[in-house]
């Protein structure tokens, strides 16, 4: 279990440096330079910014506590029955940012077969 602030926002940054990752999730840098170096608890829309960026719940964010079985439904995005440190929501964010490179750094070419990809799972999902 992550004891501390910081234990968790590492394994939301997996392999990130946290000054690269608090810039993806919109945090200034020298206000997240507070909360990695003094582990102070960040503010609570800061709080939301990480949340909706990693998928976690905010319980386990503040605490390390997992969500009570009973709850995940209500909870965006997860869907999993036992969710470890929302784990269908760290891969989630990781394909997101997979796409946000192949959209910034591929071919066109690259970019129109992702969104043929795409296009294709979002039609066999809604038939």
């Amino acid at each position: 279990m992550a004891q501390t602030f910081k234990d968790r926002l590492k394994i939301l940054m997996k392999d990130s440096r946290p000054y690269t990752w608090s810039k993806k999730v919109g945090i200034d840098k020298g206000l997240f330079q507070y909360y990695w170096q003094k582990g102070k608890i960040p503010t609570y829309e800061n709080l939301l910014k990480i949340q909706r960026y990693s998928g976690c719940s905010l319980d386990w964010l503040l605490t390390g506590r997992a969500v009570a079985f009973e709850r995940i439904e209500d909870l965006p995005m997860v869907t999993e029955k036992t969710p470890k440190y929302g784990a269908r929501n760290l891969r989630l964010a990781d394909a997101i940012n997979k796409l946000r490179d192949i959209y910034s750094k591929k071919s066109d070419k690259d970019v129109e077969t992702m969104e043929y990809l795409l296009e294709a799972i979002l039609a066999k999902k809604s038939s």
